[in-house]
């Protein structure tokens, strides 16, 4: 019997630090940058290169910053049809335009953290905001792994230090290094680049501190141009209240599914 109740408490603490290891939680100040764009706007390409500056200057100086460009679909009747537009994005401008109590929805408009808004082109105003959020201490912590992608599914593991009814945990696959040549509408003739596009964008209650979440990819395929970001969210507030990312790795085909 001693030796059976041994067995059991060993893999109970080999499993808890199997857990620990890959989750690798940091409660370091971050910032999630969101910027809503529109290949149909004329004053949106500065916006996606102040972005795109935010990105390089993060990761050479390794700074917890998060970044998603959600290209919304109301500048498609101009035109041009963003071909990475979705009306999902507009509806996320939508419910932040409640929150932050705005008139109306506009582009280029940044986001830091789900409270700071602004033009997106304004890149000193980018930098204040975060700058400001990289020394505001985060109030909980997250983790995500991606499990295996098989099928038109992407199979994901999150560890978090909270959960509540109250909060929804975000998760996004992120491609940059795209190219548009635009034919029509307001950008007619230029062609332009995208870091961070918001290609697959999910949504789930964060009800319990951990588990495991099914990602519908119809028909996206990560690459190693993906990063996979996922943050935590209040349903009222719009606050941020942790942010994590995985870039791309092979073993993202190759890793055993968890249910």
């Amino acid at each position: 019997m001693k030796t059976r109740l041994r067995f059991f408490l060993f893999v109970i603490l080999f499993s808890e630090a199997a857990t620990c290891a890959s989750a690798q939680f940091s409660s370091k100040p971050f910032a999630v940058v969101e910027l809503f764009t529109s290949e149909g706007c004329s004053s949106c390409p500065p916006a996606d290169k102040v972005l795109s500056d935010i990105i390089t200057d993060a990761k050479k100086n390794n700074r917890n910053i998060f970044c998603l460009e959600y290209h919304v679909d109301y500048w498609n009747r101009g035109g041009w049809k963003d071909p990475f537009s979705k009306n999902q994005f507009t509806m996320r401008q939508n419910n932040y335009s409640g929150a932050l109590k705005q008139r109306e929805l506009y582009t280029p408009q940044m986001i830091v953290n789900g409270e700071t808004e602004f033009t997106g082109s304004h890149a000193d105003e980018a930098g204040r905001a975060i700058d400001k959020a990289l020394k505001t201490p985060a109030k909980m912590s997250l983790a995500i792994v991606v499990d295996s992608i098989a099928g038109d599914s992407a199979f994901v593991h999150y560890t978090s230090t909270q959960a509540d009814k109250n909060f929804s945990i975000h998760v996004a696959f992120v491609e940059s290094g795209l190219t548009s040549k635009i034919g029509k509408g307001e950008n007619s003739g230029k062609t332009v680049t995208h870091d961070h596009v918001a290609r697959v964008f999910c949504s789930f209650g964060l009800n319990e501190k951990s588990g495991a979440i099914k990602i519908p990819l119809k028909g996206f395929v990560p690459g190693a141009s993906c990063v996979l970001v996922a943050f935590v969210q209040h349903k009222q507030t719009m606050s941020i209240l942790a942010a994590t990312e995985e870039e791309f790795s092979g073993a993202w085909k190759t890793k055993g599914r968890r249910d």
